[in-house]
């Protein structure tokens, strides 16, 4: 039973990891994304 908790806590542990690295890498990219939108509108104009 205490290994299996281990587990999941490991688990739970990475999965956080993981998806706070893909919430920060969506956040900058989407800044950047509206970032090159703005220029490229900016620039048309």
């Amino acid at each position: 039973m205490q290994g299996r908790t281990q587990m999941t806590n490991a688990g739970n542990a990475l999965l956080w990891t993981v998806l706070y690295f893909a919430l920060s890498f969506g956040a900058i990219f989407v800044v950047w994304f509206a970032d090159r939108i703005r220029s490229n509108l900016l620039g048309k104009q």
